[in-house]
């Protein structure tokens, strides 16, 4: 989990970002990520950057502040909807929102891949841009287990790990996990790490789509808009499909 001031207080404001559905509400808070960014990737250090260990811990540290709404608020958000309909509703919306993340950046050419070493010379909009999707799809995961019946409760440590897990792994958290409480104890040491470089790993590979938000002028912004759209879908269809399965 992050500890440097610096960390949680990007951390915080990413989570506040997934709370906007308005392109234009977000964009105006885009200087302030910009910066925030920037001082939080200073402070870890280019090798923790180049590792992907700060990214990692960043998120982690974000999955506990995200707003999950309930389920008598997303149905009220969303037109009364329940079950499957809710979670393809949340699906839908969250790709919309990390769309319109992609076409807010550009200028760069387009990479399909970024290796780790990569991190610490990217524009800081880029970086930027991956931590709010991720920021975007982790929300997602997590309302989609609340549209399922089963809401990831817990501490804030609990909750973040296990958000976390699920986001990094593509799927619904256990029953059992939830249902005992302390994700974070019973995912234990070996378990930990293994999260730790699937998340690096996934947070790489988000870097490497959202470099295509770089691409000159409007076509850039279009191809990170799609890609972006495409990828969340993935995620959430995914977890989707877990959730169901354990029903």
């Amino acid at each position: 989990m992050a500890q440097r001031p610096e960390d949680r207080e990007l951390a915080e404001v990413l989570a506040t970002l997934t709370r906007i559905d308005d392109s234009g509400a977000r964009s105006q808070r885009v200087p302030e990520l910009l910066r925030l960014t920037a001082r939080s990737a200073r402070a870890a250090g280019a090798r923790a950057v180049a590792s992907g260990r700060w990214a990692a811990d960043l998120v982690t540290e974000m999955a506990g502040h995200l707003p999950v709404r309930d389920v008598a608020t997303l149905r009220a958000h969303h037109d009364g909807l329940s079950g499957d309909a809710l979670a393809t509703r949340l699906i839908d919306r969250a790709a919309l929102a990390t769309g319109a993340v992609g076409a807010l950046v550009g200028g760069l050419a387009t990479v399909e891949e970024l290796t780790p070493a990569a991190w610490p010379t990217l524009p800081v909009e880029l970086v930027a841009e991956t931590l709010l999707v991720v920021a975007i799809e982790m929300k997602l995961v997590a309302e989609l287990h609340v549209a399922a019946g089963r809401p990831i409760s817990g501490s804030f440590t609990d909750q973040a790990v296990a958000i976390t897990a699920a986001w990094a792994e593509r799927r619904g958290i256990e029953p059992g996990v939830l249902l005992q409480g302390g994700a974070a104890d019973l995912l234990g040491r070996q378990a930990r790490l293994r999260l730790s470089r699937t998340l690096q790993r996934r947070l790489v590979r988000r870097g490497g789509r959202s470099v295509a938000s770089f691409a000159p002028l409007l076509a850039g912004a279009a191809a990170g808009g799609i890609l972006n759209r495409r990828a969340t879908r993935a995620v959430g269809e995914q977890v989707n499909a877990s959730l169901r399965g354990r029903r």
